[in-house]
């Protein structure tokens, strides 16, 4: 007799009933698992998460300085986001996370040389394998930047819109190879070299880049990270391969368990900026950032940003001075949603911003988003 007729008959004897009796209630053995349920039973440390991010956008002018808006008027689809991650903090690892919409689109002609050499609405934002080994990890492959204070995500940043700084001082992604040693929780180490900014391939007679960082958290009520980057980069105008560098510090302090601060400060430049010989343009942008939670599912934010375009890297205008405020509420009726909506306005010294075939000197835009994660 198998397991499952000599427990049923066992049952039977002390319940005065026959063994036959017992025989015909048996239960069938269960049926082995498949799919993503078996395969997430036998890997523990395999995590698959997502999300899906759409938003409607108004804009006053012909959309300018933003990262993703590019709609004046419109709903569109902007991120469909899947990531599997396997990360043992010893061992093996590995990570991919591929987006699809109009967002992925961006973020890929981003990453060719020339840009906007593909159409296609797909980009793998993540895409390395990692070794861990005591307080040593070791990268591979396609990771996200070190600076910054916002991220590709949206339902991670407090704001609809990406400030200027993600939008136009800062690099998203980097491919190439990254160490990181974490020394202890107030101090995170990185360095690494890659292809550049964005390109998961070196464009053509350009250096690698260097990477350096540190963070950490001291506190509950402090974190930090600085970033540094050098290489040799077609971006930014001027010299093809005239050296790009930044330097990114970010800081955050929360006040209360309610409220919380955070300051972001970008200082670049670019070797022969207009040409060789040309010496050093320069341009240095700051973001601060107001974050208040009304209640578990309400959260007021507020970010203002200025930028002082020195050397026209960004505008193309030498002394450009950009400034913009954004006002957000973010409504969460369950943790899996987020509902927000945003007005902000950006404004220059010069009639940079195109209003109905007139340049103008201010941009003021609309928002709606929702953002469902799993």
């Amino acid at each position: 007799m198998n397991k499952i007729t000599l427990g049923a008959c066992l049952a039977a004897a002390f319940g005065h009933g026959a063994c036959a009796d017992a025989q015909t209630v048996a239960a069938p053995a269960a049926p082995a698992a498949h799919g993503l349920g078996a395969v997430l039973a036998k890997m523990p440390g395999l995590s698959i998460t997502g999300y899906v991010a759409s938003t409607y956008t108004h804009f006053d002018t012909t959309p300018a300085l933003r990262a993703f808006d590019t709609s004046q008027n419109g709903f569109r689809l902007n991120q469909a986001a899947l990531t599997a991650a396997y990360l043992p903090s010893s061992g093996v690892g590995a990570q991919v996370t591929a987006i699809a919409g109009s967002d992925a689109k961006i973020l890929s002609q981003g990453e060719t040389s020339p840009f906007n050499s593909t159409s296609g609405q797909f980009d793998l934002a993540n895409a390395f394998v990692q070794y861990a080994t005591g307080p040593v990890t070791m990268m591979a492959g396609k990771f996200s930047t070190l600076a910054g204070a916002e991220v590709t995500n949206p339902a991670l940043d407090a704001n609809i819109s990406r400030s200027l700084l993600y939008s136009d001082m800062e690099p998203t992604t980097h491919t190439g190879l990254r160490v990181v040693y974490a020394v202890n929780p107030a101090l995170i180490l990185t360095a690494g070299v890659n292809n550049g900014w964005n390109f998961t391939s070196s464009p053509a007679g350009t250096s690698k880049t260097l990477e350096l960082g540190a963070s950490g958290a001291p506190s509950k009520m402090f974190s930090y990270s600085a970033a540094f980057y050098s290489g040799q980069s077609s971006l930014f105008g001027g010299s093809a391969n005239g050296t790009l560098q930044l330097l990114d510090l970010v800081g955050t302090i929360n006040a209360t368990d309610a409220l919380s601060f955070e300051g972001n400060l970008d200082i670049l430049s670019k070797d022969d900026y207009l040409g060789s010989g040309t010496g050093k343009g320069k341009a240095n942008g700051v973001a601060l950032y107001a974050n208040y939670k009304l209640t578990e599912q309400w959260m007021l934010s507020a970010r203002g940003e200025y930028i002082d375009d020195k050397d026209g890297l960004i505008t193309a205008i030498a002394g450009n001075k950009l400034k913009e405020l954004t006002l957000t509420v973010n409504y969460m009726p369950v943790k899996s949603l987020k509902l927000a909506a945003e007005i902000r306005q950006d404004r220059s010294n010069h009639p940079y911003f195109l209003k109905n075939g007139v340049a103008v000197n201010n941009q003021t835009s609309l928002e709606l988003q929702a953002v469902y994660s799993f």
